[in-house]
C-alpha cells in the first residue's frame, strides 16, 4: 500500500502528518482524524501549547499533553526541524 504525508509549516518547524485511505471513500484522510477525531491543526495547537511533555524510550517518541485542550499527541523528530505527528488524542484527564 502507498503512504502518502501531508506538511504543515509553522513557526519555522516542519510537521508531517500520515495519511490513511478510508475504506468507505477509498480517499486519503488524516490518521489521527480517522482514528481519533483531532485534525491536525488540533495537534500541532496541543504541540504549541503543551502543559507537560515526556519522553518515551520505549517507543523512542515524545508524548505531550495541553490541558487548555485536553489532548495528547505523539511525535518524534525526523530531523532537527522536522516533526512527525504520529498520533494524537483526547486525553480525558489522565493529566489533570
Amino acid at each position: 500500500m502507498e503512504h502518502k504525508y501531508q506538511i504543515f509549516k509553522i513557526k519555522e518547524k516542519k510537521f508531517i502528518v500520515k495519511m490513511d485511505l478510508n475504506p468507505l471513500t477509498n480517499e486519503f484522510e488524516y490518521h489521527m482524524y480517522l482514528r481519533h477525531l483531532i485534525t491536525p491543526q488540533q495537534a500541532i495547537a496541543a504541540y504549541f501549547s503543551k502543559t507537560y511533555e515526556t519522553f518515551n524510550p520505549e517507543r523512542n517518541r515524545y508524548e505531550l499533553y495541553s490541558k487548555s485542550l485536553n489532548i495528547t499527541v505523539y511525535y518524534t523528530y525526523l530531523k532537527e526541524k522536522d516533526i512527525l505527528l504520529i498520533t494524537a488524542f483526547y486525553q480525558g484527564g489522565q493529566y489533570e
